[in-house]
């Protein structure tokens, strides 16, 4: 026979699991809160799956929609057949918009007019990775902050001279119109809409349930990373010239990216072609260099002195670059080595 309280605590197990099990995808449910994510042709999943994931763990009504209802291929190649056609969808209180390879759905009048309507009634619309872009292409954005992919940001600046785009948040909440930086940030944004729905106390609980180590007020920022100070080396390569990106990581203050490719270059020639690039780059010094193979730069980016080395070799026609860059506080290198 169980205990009194062994028994209690028995019962409350299996409530609490319900309620994982209860927020299962029901699309003819009637929840109090309903969500209809927009679906097209080249839709990142992870934009779309994941904040599906935790507004379904939340116990909104969630489901899928595109502009004939038929089914999209994602920009991975998975087939996903939507709910409903916008014509037949039934209202939502929240509309999220992924991103993706968006330029045809950015483009595409009958989805602008859709987005166009649907903010008008529903409670948030919120945009997922360069799904800002097709917010800001159905006027959405004009006049408000938003973010978006990191390596997305300039271009919806110059593209909207209307929008104020930052690049130091996970999400930007502008009231009704929510958007949020790259992929993972999806759950982000989701989890705030919970919030403000339900309380931080569920949004929490939410993020608990999904093992995620959720930061309403901060958390990683992608566009933050040591990559952000590496040249743009906007040189002409050789004819048929095609690199493999074997690695490409970091933090902050640091980073390292490993490249392999056949150039046609020898090692003194690629040599020479890389310091002519980065004689084209503005505010990098050239360093003394320690052996044959290393090449280096710095440059200062407001309070941080970047320093950046490229490791060149060439073996049997295949070119490896390995760049590696630390941003610290304080002095010029070339200073402190005379």
């Amino acid at each position: 026979m169980l205990h009194p309280n062994k028994g209690l605590l028995l019962m409350l197990c299996i409530a609490l699991h319900s309620q994982g099990i209860l927020a299962e995808h029901r699309v003819h449910s009637k929840p109090a809160i309903s969500v209809g994510i927009l679906l097209f042709d080249g839709v990142q999943i992870i934009d779309f799956s994941a904040p599906y994931e935790v507004f379904g763990q939340a116990g909104f009504g969630v489901y899928t929609v595109s502009a004939d209802g038929s089914k999209v291929t994602t920009a991975m190649g998975l087939s996903v057949t939507p709910d409903y056609a916008f014509e037949s969808m039934p209202e939502a209180d929240v509309i999220l918009v992924p991103g993706g390879n968006i330029h045809a759905a950015a483009a595409d009048k009958q989805t602008r007019k859709w987005l166009q309507q649907q903010a008008e009634v529903s409670d948030y619309v919120v945009s997922v990775c360069t799904g800002s872009h097709i917010l800001a292409g159905s006027g959405l954005l004009d006049g408000l902050t938003a973010t978006t992919f990191h390596s997305a940001l300039d271009d919806l600046q110059e593209d909207n001279p209307k929008i104020t785009v930052v690049d130091d948040v996970r999400f930007v909440d502008n009231g009704k119109i929510i958007t949020s930086a790259g992929l993972s940030s999806g759950i982000d944004a989701a989890l705030h809409v919970v919030s403000r729905a339900h309380g931080l106390e569920r949004a929490k609980t939410v993020a608990m349930h999904l093992e995620y180590d959720w930061q309403p007020e901060g958390g990683f920022v992608r566009a933050a990373m040591a990559d952000r100070y590496l040249p743009a080396f906007d040189v002409e390569w050789p004819k048929h010239t095609r690199f493999r990106r074997l690695h490409h990581y970091g933090d902050s203050r640091q980073w390292t990216s490993r490249h392999q490719g056949a150039t046609g270059f020898s090692q003194q020639e690629l040599k020479d072609f890389l310091i002519d690039g980065m004689n084209k780059e503005a505010g990098w010094t050239t360093l003394p260099q320690s052996n044959d193979q290393l090449l280096r730069w710095e440059k200062a980016e407001g309070d941080q002195q970047v320093v950046m080395s490229l490791d060149v070799g060439v073996q049997q026609d295949q070119a490896t670059i390995l760049i590696e860059l630390l941003a610290t506080p304080g002095n010029s290198i070339a200073a402190i080595e005379r």
